[in-house]
C-alpha cells in the first residue's frame, strides 16, 4: 500500500504559501517519532492513521481552526483527518510554541479518528494506542527548537 513506509501514523502538509512558521518542518521530527514509538494501530479493521495539516498562508487559508473531514477507506484500510490551521494561529508563535500546538492539534485529530472509529462499530484499544502516542509526543516535546541548532537525528 501507498503508506506502507509511512508508518502507522503519518503527517502530511498543504501550505497557503511558502511561509509557514516552521510548522511544515518541525512536524517531520513528530512523524519520525511516531514511527519509532507507535507500532500498532490497536483496531483491527485499520492499517494507518493518516493526518494532512493545511496550513494557511500568504496565498491561500483553508478555513477557520479545525479537525475536520474525517474520511475512511475501508478497501484500503486507513482513516485521515485534516487539520486546519490559519495563518493568524502561527504567525507570531515561536518554534516551542508551534511544537505545543502541533502536539495538541496532532492528538485532537487522532481521537477524532477514534471516535469515528468506534461511531461506526469498530474496536479500538484506545488506551494502549494513546500510551503509544503520548510516548512519542512526550519525546517530541522534548526537542528545544528555540536553543537547537541541530535537530535530533543529526550530527
Amino acid at each position: 500500500m501507498w503508506y506502507a513506509e509511512l508508518g502507522i501514523i503519518s503527517i502530511g502538509v498543504q501550505n497557503g504559501g511558502p511561509e509557514d512558521g516552521g510548522l511544515g518542518a518541525i512536524k517531520v521530527d513528530l512523524w519520525r517519532l511516531f514511527c519509532r514509538h507507535c507500532r500498532e494501530t490497536f483496531c483491527p479493521s485499520i492499517d494507518h492513521y493518516g493526518i494532512a495539516l493545511r496550513i494557511g498562508g500568504r496565498s491561500f487559508e483553508f478555513g477557520p481552526e479545525s479537525i475536520e473531514r474525517i474520511r475512511r477507506d475501508k478497501r484500503r484500510r486507513v482513516i485521515g483527518v485534516d487539520v486546519v490551521i490559519p495563518t493568524a494561529v502561527w504567525r507570531g508563535r515561536t518554534r516551542n510554541e508551534l511544537r505545543d500546538y502541533l502536539c495538541a492539534q496532532v492528538r485532537a485529530a487522532l481521537q477524532a479518528c477514534v471516535a469515528r472509529l468506534k461511531s461506526d462499530k469498530e474496536m479500538v484499544d484506545e488506551a494502549r494506542l494513546f500510551a503509544e502516542v503520548d510516548a512519542a509526543i512526550s519525546a517530541f516535546r522534548q526537542i528545544d527548537y528555540d536553543r537547537a541548532t541541530s535537530r535530533p537525528g543529526q550530527a
